[in-house]
């Protein structure tokens, strides 16, 4: 007899072999009672039914589960407007205002709309926003507190560049945005991607004092490519990059080297409308008072 009571197995002579004892045979508590076994929970059941509990995805056919499965696993711009507040909305392009226009120029500016097109804040509290900061200034008529003129104690060509980059569905908000922060902009030599550079050049016009640096093709042509290598020949200064998040690209290998490149030369980046507004009184404040040590990549 063996150690669990069974008997021992023969060898070929029929020989006791102590080493040799047949497989213990183990009733589950679970077959004994009657119960089934719980299903495993695939990933399919996952994503099909946004939950991981199991037996609760109904049967169907192949057909169904395919179809069923392709809907749920592409997240689409349109679904996102179920989840996403209206100024929110506007800023990724998901919906278009209707106080928008196209042909709107840099004099006509509508400060309140720096919160409500670039940052995703409703009109409500875009106007309490503007409120704040037009109390900070000291002149009263002072219509736009964010471009009042001011005196850099350094001249462009003594700076690195300021790149100047938007995805598709956020070119109106970096429209809004160099619209609103025209005067520190302007400080700097500007360079970016075909079509940004185009919109800041409809903005600015034929000022004088803008000063453009090298300007490169568009992203999807090798706009970011080219921007990168302007960051590894040490004439980038900052970059203020308009990511859209809630779509796919087709040079989405060149953003991620682009961002890589921008971290590896500790180069100061906004990736969002928010960052680069709080940057720019960072970038007024460094220019006026003349303190390189607030933004040493440019220098």
């Amino acid at each position: 007899m063996g150690v669990f009571g069974r008997k021992k197995n023969k060898g070929k002579n029929n020989n006791d072999n102590g080493d040799e004892l047949p497989p213990p045979i183990i009733k589950s508590p679970s077959v004994e009672n009657g119960f089934k076994s719980p299903r495993r929970v695939s990933l399919k059941d996952v994503i099909i039914n946004g939950s991981s509990q199991a037996g609760t995805r109904p049967d169907m056919g192949r057909k169904q589960l395919s179809a069923k499965s392709s809907l749920s696993s592409h997240v689409t711009r349109e679904s996102m407007k179920q989840r996403m507040s209206i100024a929110t909305l506007n800023l990724h392009g998901l919906i278009k205002d209707d106080l928008d226009d196209d042909s709107s120029v840099a004099s006509e500016v509508i400060p309140s709309d720096a919160f409500t097109k670039t940052m995703g804040v409703s009109r409500q509290n875009s106007t309490l926003l503007m409120d704040v900061a037009s109390s900070s200034i000291v002149n009263a008529d002072v219509v736009d507190p964010y471009n009042v003129p001011f005196e850099s104690q350094y001249e462009p060509s003594e700076m690195r560049c300021l790149a100047l980059v938007a995805h598709n569905h956020m070119k109106p908000a970096m429209k809004e945005f160099v619209m609103s922060h025209k005067e520190v902009l302007k400080k700097f030599r500007l360079t970016g991607t075909n079509t940004t550079i185009t919109l800041l050049k409809s903005i600015f016009g034929d000022d004088p004092e803008v000063c453009y640096g090298p300007s490169f093709q568009s992203g999807p042509l090798g706009g970011d490519a080219e921007l990168c290598a302007l960051a590894c020949l040490e004439d980038l200064g900052g970059c203020f990059f308009f990511m859209d998040p809630l779509s796919a690209h087709p040079h989405q290998a060149d953003i991620d080297c682009l961002v890589r490149l921008l971290n590896v030369h500790n180069i100061l980046t906004c990736i969002n409308p928010c960052t680069a507004h709080a940057m720019s009184f960072v970038l007024k404040s460094a220019l006026e008072d003349g303190r390189l040590d607030q933004i040493p990549s440019f220098f």
